[in-house]
């Protein structure tokens, strides 16, 4: 037994709901994983995971060959600022296209025709200028000798301006050791002396004839062209370890970070993406189930045609892509940390909803894969199904659209073929057309009133149900098909009515047999009971106990013996099995016999009866039951009246019947419906302290109504009302008996 609740207990709503917690936790972890390793190769090379230290790195070589340019653009090329004022590193090409550039002029026959001087103001003319030009070398003319050698001052700060900044950048640099030495072997320039170089391992010698690299950077440097022309040899090296103050060591504490980050990275990441797929597969594999082998629980969502459903969430995943790109690229790209933060948080958000997207989706899938539903819940399929219901007439709305689409194309296609054949003189293919268009509209009128026809029999199909015959019999051969499956729910409403009255009428009939038979094999035992009783009270007991029980079983013998003559009466009336023999009754004076032989009843509930029948009123009716019925009323007043109050008896004609209505004030309140009294077992006295079975107002109703009358009751308060209305005598009628058979006790 507990391993079936464990069995089932991973079906369970607030286990589901863990698993979803735990498979966005395991989204959440992959998504920092990548967001940290989307920064960590922003910065770094794949070969970051091979190499075996930061000087095997390619960010690590770059940088120092970064170094070395620096080197080579200030001590080797620019070597001084005074060597740049002079203008002796000018390229003069370089900076006549670059006038010509900045200036817009364009070569041609002029600049074809002439060329600069060394000074850099004024024009060699090397041929002729055509006159047609004359204008146009002027301004060229004037432009170079006002504007150029402004240009070469400016040429000639921007290399100042370069060379200050290599020497900056030296300022800041603590790791990266060089000097540089002349032909003669001097040192003329750097941060380190021969004596600390050749203690440093990685090092590196540039020269225009010899050069050494054990470190690997000679192929990013850019500069080394100007060692070529250059007799100067340059000795750089890296300390090892780094010490703190400059970008070496800040890249030596970002290399230590990455390579220890990545195996913790690629360790969460895989242990996340495993924990995702199992939490993945088990939300599939219980999706739309409370117990194993259950019933399939359906959500909204899976109400979307899958078509749709497929599209839009590829729709969404390929916006989501493309937007997503686009905010890691900011992420990566941005310097401000503020923006960095919101373009990750609007990531993570985007990244999530499409995790939680898909999820819903397969979901979905499994769900309706389960149920056998997944090929109906979509569009096509369901277009099909309508499209065929069309043609079979199971939707009458779809089926009239269809017939009468059909009819007006028809009739449309036959008159455009009239009409063409008129206008081009085809008589003879026009007079057939129109017998067709006739034979047309006349077979279509025959379906329409055979059509018509069907529904005259289901409207009187339908007629003689609500008059209660349900032997009415519908043909369902002679139905059309547009009304076909109107006729059989038609036919099955009649079956089922009938099966309900069958089953009704059998169940009360077994009812009745078992109130009688019980009360039958009850009274026989009943009667032996009361015997013996009444023998005991007759001898004179001398015990005053005994005598007192004895009485006791005396009044509920007999008051057992008046509930069983009620089961049976109330059985014989309402199964029908009783003689009615109508004849002339004297509704007053049957009245006043019911007060007479219930007197002493009256005296002592303290009642008096009020009787307004100032003359005799004679009815149809069984004197027998009558009294019934005026015996269960008197009785029924004694019983439940209050004490010390009067009862009003009022007896008149009115409407061709005879009226008796009998008002009493209730003892008890009465405080739930009134139309619940003549129900059988009910009693005014909800406590049931007081004498009665229940049956008097029932067992009346049954014996008026077998009668011809009506039988009601009416409540205000607690004043109780019973009404009586039987049919009066005529002197011409004949008298009638309702024969049945009688119940042998």
């Amino acid at each position: 037994m507990d391993t079936k609740s464990k069995k089932f207990r991973c079906y369970q709503t607030k286990c589901k709901v863990a698993i979803v917690v735990l498979l966005f936790i395991c989204a959440m972890a992959n998504f920092f994983c990548g967001i940290v390793a989307a920064n960590i190769s922003n910065h770094w090379d794949r070969s970051i995971i091979e190499a075996k230290s930061i000087y095997d790195t390619y960010e690590f070589k770059s940088q120092f060959a970064e170094a070395l340019d620096e080197v080579i653009k200030a001590d080797v090329y620019y070597r001084n600022e005074n060597r740049i004022l002079s203008g002796a590193l000018i390229d003069k090409e370089e900076l006549i296209q670059d006038f010509k550039r900045y200036y817009g002029i364009k070569d041609g026959i002029i600049t074809g025709n002439t060329s600069i001087n060394e000074n850099f103001d004024g024009l060699i003319i090397h041929g002729s200028i055509p006159s047609s030009l004359e204008n146009n070398f002027n301004e060229y003319k004037e432009l170079v000798e006002s504007r150029l050698p402004l240009y070469r001052k400016m040429y000639i700060q921007n290399q100042v301006d370069e060379y200050k900044r290599s020497v900056r950048y030296f300022n800041g640099i603590v790791n990266f050791l060089y000097y540089v030495e002349d032909s003669q072997g001097n040192v003329i320039s750097g941060n380190t002396t021969r004596g600390e170089m050749s203690n440093i391992e990685r090092t590196v010698v540039l020269s225009s004839g010899f050069s050494s690299d054990n470190i690997g950077v000679t192929p990013y440097i850019q500069n080394n062209s100007f060692m070529e022309d250059s007799d100067y040899k340059i000795y750089a090296g890296i300390r090892d370890p780094f010490v703190v103050g400059d970008a070496f060591y800040n890249l030596g504490q970002e290399y230590v970070f990455a390579k220890s980050g990545l195996p913790i990275l690629f360790g969460v990441f895989t242990g996340s993406t495993l924990l995702f797929i199992f939490c993945f597969v088990y939300l599939v594999r219980v999706a739309g189930q409370n117990e194993k082998g259950g019933k399939i629980t359906y959500l909204v969502v899976d109400k979307i045609y899958n078509e749709i459903h497929f599209l839009f969430v590829c729709g969404l995943m390929m916006i989501s892509f493309f937007l997503g790109l686009a905010l890691l690229s900011s992420i990566l790209n941005e310097t401000a940390i503020f923006w960095a933060y919101i373009f990750t948080t609007i990531l993570g958000v985007i990244y999530f909803c499409n995790i939680a997207l898909i999820t819903s989706y397969v979901t979905s899938v499994a769900r309706q894969m389960k149920g056998k539903i997944f090929l109906r819940n979509t569009w096509i399929s369901v277009t099909i199904r309508r499209l065929s219901e069309l043609f079979t007439g199971k939707t009458f709305r779809g089926w009239l659209i269809f017939v009468m689409l059909c009819y007006g194309l028809g009739n449309c296609a036959i008159m455009g073929m009239v009409i063409f054949s008129a206008q081009m003189e085809y008589f003879i293919i026009c007079f057939l057309c129109m017998i067709g268009l006739f034979v047309f509209n006349g077979v279509c009128m025959f379906f329409f009133l055979r059509a018509l026809r069907s529904l005259k029999r289901i409207m009187i199909s339908a007629r003689e149900t609500s008059k209660g015959n349900l032997q009415y019999k519908l043909n369902l051969e002679e139905i059309s098909p547009s009304f076909i499956n109107f006729a059989k729910d038609i036919a099955n409403i009649q079956d089922g009515l009938k099966n309900s009255v069958e089953d009704a009428v059998k169940g009360e009939r077994m009812k009745t047999e078992l109130i009688t038979n019980v009360s039958h094999d009850l009274k026989t035992p009943l009667t032996s009971i009361i015997s013996y009783v009444d023998l005991l009270r007759n001898l004179k007991l001398e015990n005053q106990s005994a005598s007192a029980y004895v009485e006791i079983l005396y009044e509920k013998s007999y008051r057992l013996k008046q509930l069983i003559e009620d089961l049976i009466e109330a059985s014989k009336v309402s199964s029908g099995n009783i003689t009615v023999e109508a004849m002339r009754v004297d509704y007053r004076q049957i009245m006043l016999q019911a007060i007479g032989e219930l007197e002493e009843k009256i005296e002592a509930a303290g009642l008096e009866m009020k009787v307004s029948c100032p003359e005799p009123l004679y009815i149809l009716a069984d004197g027998r039951h009558l009294w019934r019925i005026l015996e269960n009323l008197v009785s029924n007043a004694v019983k439940y009246s209050l004490p010390n109050s009067r009862v009003y008896i009022d007896i008149f004609q009115a409407e061709g019947r005879g009226i008796l209505v009998m008002k009493n004030i209730s003892a008890a309140p009465i405080d739930f419906d009134e139309t619940r009294l003549t129900d059988r077992f009910v009693r005014g006295d909800a406590s049931r302290t007081t004498e009665g079975s229940g049956l008097g107002l029932s067992i009346a109703q049954s014996l008026v109504e077998a009668q011809g009358g009506t039988f009601g009751v009416k409540v205000d308060g607690d004043l109780f009302k019973a009404i009586v209305s039987m049919p009066l005598w005529e002197d011409n009628e004949e008298l009638f008996v309702n024969e049945g058979e009688e119940e042998t006790l």
